[in-house]
């Protein structure tokens, strides 16, 4: 090829120049592209970059009234156009609003707030998550800039995927979510154990034994891309109207691969309770600290400020499948933190096909068992690993489990009868048609 001459050069840029949009133009002769800046971890990062204290001035500051009672509007603006007849013509009609218009809240987590919004380009409503005006640090930011990427890693049906990342108005981060109109296992357990007869109509065991294995498919994903969740409980866990089942709250999820490289090793100090509220509710709530997690779900081994890994999401998970079959919590009777961890460490919980139940069936023997084994205190006792647990609920599906006691011997022989009669109905219908004669010939013979 031949060079082209300097002048020609120049006319062949200035053409390819005057092809490229304005805001383009002033970004390439702005300089470069990409910059790059440090800073202290112990110091926040605003809209324009420049660190700020983390002090409770500073965060009121930037904050700027509250949002919980008069949510502000994100500062991106929309950008596509409308099409619109005018002086007997089709026009393009530009605007320019702000990209999300915040509706209403819809819940607040450990350290985040999560707001209905409606997207006022594509004309959809979403989930804006943000981090709550109250708990604003380093630390939180660092955690809420984790779940992010943690999510945008795991897409997988029982995760809620990430749309998009921004910085409101006040300079504060916020991500888009999809918004899924369901309820969580929360409220759906509260309402079973109320007795309402149209939810135990609608959530038989066997559909709460399918809903539980979507949830463990979005664990098994995470874990097998290097992640563990630590706070699996019913409020984390939104099943939608078309019988969706999604994972959420990614916020405390730790990279097995990470150690001594995830900031709230470094940054976090004493333990605390994110959540504000009386003390036995926090039992129930995410903690950050000394103790990552929520106490009532956690694993032995996270209770004892250990680290988490697979096997001890496959204890949490268990624990609510516990309390999504029996309706109630192992530890509901304790009367303090203390008590709750050291039932967490030492008290293996009732098993589950006996606990009392006033308003359904007792639990299936065979899912009593899989709750034990799940539940052991110790991590080489339990299920190795979620996809386990998903192959034996499988195997189950199918009338096979194993036989550990009088009643799954039972339950095992008849369920084995009635596949054996499905594969031989023949077989079946002639030993029906000679064994009932024969029946009724030894009575009268004996009669006789």
């Amino acid at each position: 090829m031949s060079e082209r001459h300097p002048s020609e050069n120049a006319a062949f840029d200035a053409t390819l120049a005057a092809q490229v949009p304005t805001s383009m133009q002033a970004t390439l002769a702005g300089g470069p592209v990409s910059t790059r800046e440090t800073v202290p971890l112990t110091e926040t990062m605003p809209v324009n970059g420049t660190p700020t204290t983390n002090s409770a001035a500073a965060r009121n500051s930037a904050v700027g009234g509250n949002p919980a009672v008069n949510p502000p509007a994100a500062a991106r603006l929309t950008v596509l156009p409308e099409v619109a007849a005018s002086e007997g013509e089709w026009r393009w009609v530009t605007t320019s609003r702000s990209r999300f218009l915040v509706e209403r809240p819809l819940g607040e987590g450990g350290a985040g707030e999560v707001l209905l919004a409606t997207d006022q380009d594509i004309g959809r409503q979403v989930a804006l998550k943000r981090i709550r005006t109250e708990i604003q640090s380093p630390e939180a930011l660092a955690r809420f800039i984790q779940e992010i990427r943690t999510v945008g890693r795991l897409e997988h049906p029982n995760i809620i995927p990430i749309h998009d990342v921004g910085i409101d108005e006040q300079g504060g981060y916020y991500f888009v979510m999809k918004y899924v109109r369901g309820e969580t296992l929360e409220d759906v357990i509260a309402r079973l154990r109320s007795g309402d007869p149209g939810t135990l109509a609608q959530w038989p065991v066997e559909r709460r034994v399918q809903v539980f294995r979507g949830l463990c498919e979005a664990v098994a994903h995470a874990h097998e891309n290097g992640f563990v969740h630590r706070d699996i409980k019913p409020a984390n866990v939104m099943v939608g109207p078309h019988g969706e089942v999604l994972l959420m709250d990614w916020g405390i999820a730790r990279q097995q691969r990470d150690e001594g490289t995830n900031p709230e090793q470094r940054v976090l100090g004493e333990d605390r309770d994110e959540i504000a509220g009386d003390a036995r509710a926090s039992w129930f709530r995410t903690r950050v600290g000394a103790l990552i997690g929520t106490p009532a779900y956690m694993a032995p081994e996270q209770a004892q400020g250990k680290p988490a890994e697979p096997r001890s999401d496959v204890y949490s998970l268990c624990v609510l499948f516990y309390e999504l079959l029996t309706l109630r919590h192992y530890l509901e009777d304790k009367q303090s933190l203390t008590e709750v961890l050291e039932g967490v460490i030492g008290e293996e919980a009732p098993m589950a096909s006996f606990v009392p139940q006033k308003h359904q069936p007792p639990v299936p023997p065979e899912l009593g068992w899989f709750l034990k084994k799940g539940m052991h205190k110790d991590p080489r006792d339990r299920f190795q690993s979620v996809e386990e647990m998903i192959r034996r609920l499988d195997l189950r599906a199918q009338g096979v489990f194993p036989i550990q006691c009088h009643l799954t011997f039972v339950k095992r022989l008849n369920l084995g009868f009635s596949r054996f009669s499905d594969r031989h109905p023949m077989l079946i219908t002639g030993l029906i048609f000679l064994g009932v004669p024969a029946a009724i010939g030894g009575m009268i013979w004996s009669v006789i």
